[in-house]
């Protein structure tokens, strides 16, 4: 089991991996000790968030580095895939966003970086955020909650939709929903979903 260490962000404790501490002595440019953030860290401590805060609410946190960046998406929804309160879905997005280096000015066409310092409760420094966090009120592609709210927007599909008799047309063809979208899940996604759906 890898070592982790402990830190308490505004009243609330977390664990990361004990390679987030960037230690004084161990700088070669006698920096302070401080929490090396990065998109992965980030994405962890914005899981940690909702499920100690939020237990019922499905989370997904994926971390992304590229050139010239790094990103965090936060997936978010209730058990059965519909869209969490839009309340408790703020008070996520207003966390998470502490945690990233800044925002773009898309009048100046410029990424502007956040002013002042983010702390642990014992004001050690936490520094190297990522460029963005994306949030969003929807369960993550492909997994089951997703197609469980899928399932429940065909379900609630009316004959005033213009592409009602199409996809129904479709539907029917394939032998059944599931069947239909089979192509779009792999076999592990596809049992999972017709075990708690039970349809075709």
């Amino acid at each position: 089991m890898s070592k982790k260490i402990k830190l308490v962000i505004e009243g609330t404790e977390y664990q990361l991996p004990i390679s987030a501490a960037r230690l004084k002595e161990n700088s070669k440019w006698n920096e302070e000790t401080y929490i090396h953030m990065g998109a992965k860290h980030t994405a962890s401590i914005i899981k940690q968030y909702v499920k100690k805060f939020f237990p019922e609410i499905k989370v997904w946190s994926k971390s992304n580095v590229y050139s010239g960046g790094s990103s965090v998406d936060v997936n978010l929804s209730n058990s059965d895939g519909s869209s969490i309160h839009q309340n408790i879905y703020e008070q996520i997005s207003e966390f998470s966003n502490k945690f990233k280096a800044g925002s773009f000015n898309g009048m100046e066409d410029i990424y502007e970086y956040k002013e002042g310092t983010i702390t642990t409760d014992n004001n050690t420094p936490l520094k190297y955020f990522p460029s963005y966090v994306f949030c969003s009120n929807a369960p993550k592609w492909g997994t089951v909650e997703y197609w469980l709210n899928e399932y429940q927007s065909f379900k609630n599909m009316t004959s005033e939709n213009p592409n009602y008799d199409s996809y129904m047309a479709a539907v029917k063809k394939a032998g059944g929903w599931l069947t239909m979208n089979k192509t779009y899940m792999s076999d592990k996604e596809f049992n999972s979903v017709q075990s708690v759906l039970k349809i075709a």
